[in-house]
């Protein structure tokens, strides 16, 4: 992304490639948790849906130049010799020409990434939407931060995940903790915030509120 269309930013800009050393890390969260990117090792791979996206969006959106040519028109705003007006009215020109050609999308560039076909698996308990299967795990169409696919750091299934959907009692084997691995029953009384910080960046999110019951021990 530092260097995507740096070839055509003229070498008084501001900025050179796409977005800000903030914006970049913000923007392949989103690629990651939006299922379009994933991470092997030290690389960024697209996924199948990356690739099904690039392939719909017209070319003018994903060409690195669309930034290049922003990039040379501030320039200019900020040496005076073009105004920030004209810079403006240019984006919106061009976001109402693309909103005219590009007003519907074909059923065959829906079925691309079978929306209609994705499995519910219930309703999500912190804002009501359809919780649905992914390819990374479940999660919520509405994408409000609810982490519906894991608990207490446990990959559930999908059968754990309607059960924790539809507030049941739900046994989790293999629990980590400090003494080694545990089962427990996992009871969801609710919802609550968390964040961490990974690579010096603040995540953010919701979880269930559990409560743990342990299993009978046999005698």
């Amino acid at each position: 992304m530092e260097r995507a269309g740096s070839e055509d930013i003229g070498a008084d800009a501001e900025r050179k490639g796409l977005g800000t050393p903030a914006t970049r890390a913000d923007v392949i969260e989103k690629l990651v948790k939006d299922g379009f990117v994933k991470r092997e090792k030290k690389q960024m791979i697209p996924t199948e849906d990356g690739v099904k996206l690039i392939a719909v969006l017209p070319d003018v959106v994903k060409s690195p130049k669309l930034t290049a040519d922003w990039e040379n028109a501030l320039t200019l705003v900020s040496k005076g010799e073009y105004s920030m007006q004209e810079f403006m009215g240019g984006i919106e020109d061009m976001v109402n020409r693309l909103v005219q050609t590009y007003r519907s999308v074909s059923d065959e560039q829906k079925s691309m990434f079978g929306g209609s076909n994705q499995e519910s698996l219930g309703k999500c308990p912190k804002c009501g939407g359809d919780v649905v299967k992914g390819k990374f795990g479940a999660y919520c169409k509405n994408k409000c931060g609810m982490n519906v696919s894991r608990a207490m750091g446990a990959a559930l299934t999908d059968s754990q995940v309607k059960s924790m959907l539809e507030g049941k009692k739900t046994l989790v084997k293999g629990l980590k903790g400090k003494k080694g691995s545990y089962d427990a029953y996992l009871i969801p009384e609710g919802v609550e915030d968390y964040s961490y910080t990974k690579d010096g960046k603040e995540i953010k999110g919701f979880q269930y509120k559990l409560k743990l019951e342990f299993p009978k021990k046999k005698k």
